[in-house]
Order: structure tokens, then sequence, then C-alpha cells
């Protein structure tokens, strides 16, 4: 009820957008369930496909909606999106013959914690990705038997034979797992998303207030909640181990990935030169086109939220605290 009333009370259209489609969903239920004997027989006779499959990830709040939001926008792509999320039984099937309905041909960049407003508009996918990484939010399954993986190849292989576009996705979960997917779908590449620590760390923390209406509560990828009854500021010290562990994961994983299956953008650089930074991204991943003609006309560099609104208590324990937690690690590694 206090998420319900934040989201009323936070003047975002693409909150509304996000408690309308949590409605849909709910009367999408039969449909859904009607369709997942269809969905069954589709996945099983799908063709091995070789079309691209992009999966954009990064740390939870580090500019990864917007990379996601842009890439379906001017890129030549399939993607999950707030229609597809309401068929978690039958997202192929469902996706195809939802596919007629009209959709509004203007941009939009706005999101709400990474949920966009419009019905076509790109979704994480959770719907899809909970079938194989389990229904926590915030920590993925890494240990797939060879019949769950399967499942997932056949899914992707059904996905592109449907729509005959390399598929899009973003879901920040999935940095947790970047070794494991990138085992199970050769096809895919990878766009990690990088932002300066401190906006990151202010982000989680606004995102923590703002959902779950309490800064000691966790939010995000690796999370953690403490009691602040002795100590009013432990929740940066979680917020900073959260945001150093993610890196940590991060940079591990990524060594075990062929180098041409990745591409390194940084939410600044993005938001400074988008035509540039999708041009570097499409050249890095054999077979996704972009849309150049749309790209021409329309898009524009965005305004990268560098403001910090952080209290001065805040930054300064941030601040102790990452130096801190990177020094001793460096000592780790000696």
């Amino acid at each position: 009820m206090g998420l319900l009333f934040r989201m009323l009370t936070s003047g975002k259209r693409a909150a509304y957008a996000a408690l309308f489609h949590f409605a849909l969903r709910l009367l999408a239920m039969p449909v859904d369930a009607v369709l997942e004997g269809k969905e069954t027989r589709t996945l099983k006779k799908a063709a091995p496909s070789v079309l691209p499959v992009v999966l954009v990830v990064g740390a939870p709040r580090s500019g990864t909606t917007l990379v996601y939001q842009t890439l379906a926008r001017y890129m030549d792509v399939s993607y999950v999106t707030n229609m597809t999320s309401m068929f978690p039984k039958s997202s192929v099937t469902a996706s195809r013959l939802l596919n007629w309905m009209p959709k509004r041909d203007s941009a939009d960049f706005h999101n709400f914690y990474g949920q966009t407003a419009r019905l076509h508009g790109p979704n994480d996918g959770f719907s899809l990705w909970n079938k194989w990484l389990g229904d926590d939010r915030y920590v993925p399954r890494t240990d797939l038997n060879e019949s769950e993986q399967q499942e997932m190849r056949s899914f992707f292989s059904a996905w592109s034979q449907a729509f005959g576009k390399p598929f899009l996705n973003k879901n920040n979960r999935n940095t947790g797992c970047l070794d494991l997917l990138s085992k199970v779908l050769p096809q895919a590449s990878f766009v990690v998303v990088r932002r300066n620590p401190l906006l990151v760390a202010q982000s989680l923390i606004n995102a923590r207030e703002q959902v779950q209406g309490d800064k000691a509560v966790g939010w995000g990828l690796h999370s953690q909640s403490s009691d602040t009854t002795q100590d009013p500021l432990r929740y940066v010290d979680d917020v900073c181990d959260q945001i150093l562990e993610i890196e940590r994961q991060l940079d591990q994983q990524l060594k075990h990935i062929p180098a041409d299956r990745l591409v390194e953008v940084t939410y600044e650089g993005f938001c400074e030169n988008p035509v540039e930074s999708l041009r570097w991204i499409s050249g890095r991943i054999p077979g996704v086109d972009l849309k150049e003609n749309l790209m021409t006309t329309e898009l524009k560099p965005f305004e990268a939220s560098a403001k910090v609104t952080l209290t001065a208590a805040e930054q300064q324990r941030l601040l102790s605290r990452l130096q801190e937690r990177r020094a001793t690690a460096q000592m780790a590694q000696l």
C-alpha cells in the first residue's frame, strides 16, 4: 500500500502506467493459460537460430534503462514489451498475435525505476527470465541443468523464428549471471553500462526511499537491508557494498567472455553522444542494423543526471566507505 501511494503521488507517467499494466496483467491471465499449449508446441519445433541476442547489463541505476530504450528505438530489433510481459506462459505466441496493434511512433525515454509507460515500450522481461533464473528479483540462479538450458535456447530460437530480427533486452539481475548466459546462448552479446559510482549510490538511495519507503531496506541486485537504529547511516555502507560487489562480480565474469561479444559504454559518454555510441555498439555486433534515417532526424544528446543531492553526511560516509573497501580489495590482491 505504501508503494501504491508513492507511485500515485510521484507525478511520473511511467509510474501510473505501471499500475495500469499490472491491472491488465491480471485480466490477461485466462488468455495466457489458453495460449500456453500453443506456446509449448511452438518452442518444441523451433529450429536453432543464429540471429543475435543483445543483452544490456550493468548495476541498477547506472543508466541501463535509457540505453535499452535508445537501442530499442533506433536498432532494427525485437524486444520484450510491457504487453509481452502480461503473457508469461505464452510470450512468443501472444506477442505474434498482438503485433498488429497500432504503436505510437514518437520517441519516449521516460521511465520509473526501469518501468516504461507505453504498452509496446521495452520491458525488463522478468516474466521471461524468471522461468529459468528464479523469482528472486535481486539474485539470479546460476546452476541451470541441461534441460533448463535447452528450454532457454528453444525460447530464443522460437522468438527469432517468429520475428526474424535480433532480440534485445535489459535486465540488471542478469549482470549476476553473465557467465551462465554466455555459455547457454552462444549468439548473445553483452552491452555493459557503467556510471560514476557516487551517482549510482545516490540513485540507489533514492530508489530505496521511493520504492521501498525506507532507506534502510535494500533495492536491486545484491542489495541488503540493515537495522539503522544504532547507526543511522548504515544504509550508506550497504549501498556502497552493493555497488562494489556488483563491480567485483561483473569484472570477474567478463574475464571469461570473449572480447568480441562485449561492448562497454559509460552512461555519461552515451548521453553526450548517443549517435556515435549506437554506431559503436552496432559495429561490434554483427547482424544488428541501425535505423539511420530515424537517428538523423530525431536523436539528440541526453542530459546526463550529474547533480549530487546527497546530504553532506551521506556524501562523506559514502566516499570514506568506497575508499576503505577499495583499499582492502587492493591489499587482498597483493
